[in-house]
């Protein structure tokens, strides 16, 4: 078996998952068995999996794994309801359509929460003592039994928390205490009654550790694991103690300068696999082979190497789309600018809204679309509100499938100041958008054809960004030629190709 290590897979993602799901549904079309690994606890992630069209067979959780739910449905649509909770018959309940606050007199009790996106389902119960504070917490799976109790203290501070098998079972037990700043941390988890005996923990990566060698073992050992998450998905994987092949791939730039990869210190999040512990690695994966080359340097050269460096691209066109009808310029919104990513503050959003405002002042039909989340927003939201562009503007916000947005515009702009390699630039291409991009460590030189498929801008250039956005647009004809090469240059991102590269990355033989 062949997995994906991360810690968790949510309803609003990372690059990181983004490329773990591409990449599951990859080895799937290509009949190779893997699973994405997640370690936090996670009521929603039956709901999540769904949303992202990931099977029951492509992942599994560590709490799951315990609970003995991989493979659980659940009881029904919007099940369980408030009515399940057989509440006190003198009790009254004000509804509400997230929570419904429960009294006993005038007295709150509870407040029972509903599951995003049902009508009604049970997501969590809080449960108040006669002075108005939260002493007891219920979390609801999104299949449909009660999965976890939270105890808190006067404080309100976490004080411990039970997880369950559907059958009220306790299988993980976890208590908090008080650092000497005040500080709550995790002193003690504890398995119980696992295998017959009772396991203790002193961290969730132990614990983490411990799961991974029990995945590994159900399948006689020697199983491949692939770290993609720096921290605690590398961490546990360098700690198993089990017959396994170890590698990790490397999401972000190497070093803690973005324009140095070569003399730079290394980033302290690659440090254990890199350097302490790259003896346990059977390869490390990047996405390009710029970026090959440079750690390789950074390295002291080919002969300092201690684990293969393999280059397999982190987007993939899945072959449904890399054989779609083209569409045409007369079918898309004239003048449509998209920028799809994270609104962080590395992402340089604000540099692409600069850039528009030049760009709308030229060509005053022209619209903006920005699709993401993050800590960004509101500044955004204000900087827009500023250059009175309000109309042209908007936030779409997180959004799962874009294959309308990419195939309603008629530019692509990514201005971030470092990437591994962009999966969003990868997917416009794909649906022929030409697409404009800070020229950056890493991918864009990869994917980007100068003049032939997009334009590549100097980093912070936010005039020539705007340039090259106007460059896009003002001719139909180069439009035209320059979507027809988007569209044939996403080949080396294919299916075929890519899983090709993967089978020697990881050794594999069929």
């Amino acid at each position: 078996m062949i997995y994906f290590v991360n810690e968790y897979l949510m309803a609003l993602n990372s690059g990181i998952e983004h490329a773990e799901i591409k990449r599951l549904q990859l080895f799937k079309h290509q009949g190779t068995a893997a699973k994405l690994v997640t370690r936090n606890f996670d009521q929603m992630l039956y709901a999540n999996k769904q949303r992202f069209g990931i099977g029951d067979d492509q992942i599994v959780n560590m709490y799951d794994f315990f609970q003995g739910i991989e493979d659980l449905k659940p009881v029904g649509k919007n099940e369980p309801k408030i009515e399940s909770l057989n509440l006190a018959a003198d009790y009254n309940v004000d509804p509400g359509a997230d929570v419904s606050h429960v009294y006993d007199g005038d007295k709150l009790v509870m407040d029972v929460h509903f599951a995003p996106g049902t009508v009604g389902q049970i997501y969590s119960v809080d449960t108040f003592d006669k002075t108005g504070k939260k002493v007891q917490t219920e979390l609801w799976d999104f299949r449909g039994f009660k999965t976890r109790d939270q105890f808190f203290s006067d404080a309100g501070d976490l004080i411990s928390q039970v997880t369950y098998a559907p059958n009220g079972k306790r299988v993980i037990e976890e208590y908090f205490s008080h650092d000497k700043d005040g500080h709550n941390f995790l002193s003690l988890l504890q398995l119980l009654n696992y295998k017959d005996q009772d396991l203790f923990f002193d961290s969730y990566d132990e614990l983490f550790t411990y799961f991974l060698d029990e995945l590994n073992r159900r399948d006689g050992e020697g199983s491949t694991f692939i770290a993609d998450r720096p921290g605690a998905a590398y961490d546990a994987m360098l700690s198993m103690t089990t017959k396994v092949s170890r590698f990790i791939t490397l999401p972000t730039t190497h070093t803690v300068d973005p324009k140095d990869q070569v003399y730079a210190n290394l980033s302290g999040i690659y440090a254990n696999p890199v350097v302490n512990q790259i003896d346990k690695l059977a390869g490390i994966i990047v996405a390009t082979d710029e970026q090959k080359a440079d750690l390789t340097r950074w390295m002291g050269g080919e002969a300092q190497v201690k684990a293969p460096i393999s280059v397999v691209p982190f987007s993939v066109v899945n072959d449904e789309q890399a054989h779609a009808k083209r569409v045409r310029l007369a079918q898309r919104t004239a003048h449509k600018v998209i920028v799809v990513g994270r609104l962080t503050k590395e992402r340089h959003t604000e540099d692409v809204v600069r850039a528009f405002e030049t760009v709308k002042k030229r060509v005053p039909d022209a619209t903006l679309d920005i699709y993401g989340y993050g800590d960004q927003e509101k500044p955004l939201t204000e900087q827009i509100k500023k250059a009175e562009l309000t109309d042209s503007v908007h936030l779409k916000g997180y959004q799962t499938e874009l294959n309308d947005a990419y195939n309603g515009a008629q530019v692509y702009v990514n201005a971030t100041e470092s990437d591994n390699e962009p999966l969003a630039l990868a997917e416009a291409l794909s649906h022929g958008v030409p697409s404009v991009v800070y020229n950056i460590h890493y991918g864009p030189a990869d994917l980007i054809d100068e003049g032939k498929n997009g334009y590549l801008v100097a980093d912070s250039d936010v005039v020539g960004l705007a340039n090259a956005i106007q460059r896009v647009m003002k001719d139909d004809q180069v439009w035209d030629a320059m979507s027809r090469n988007a569209y044939d240059s996403i080949t080396p991102r294919t299916e075929s190709i890519v899983f090709a590269k993967w089978k020697r990355a990881l050794h594999l033989k069929h």
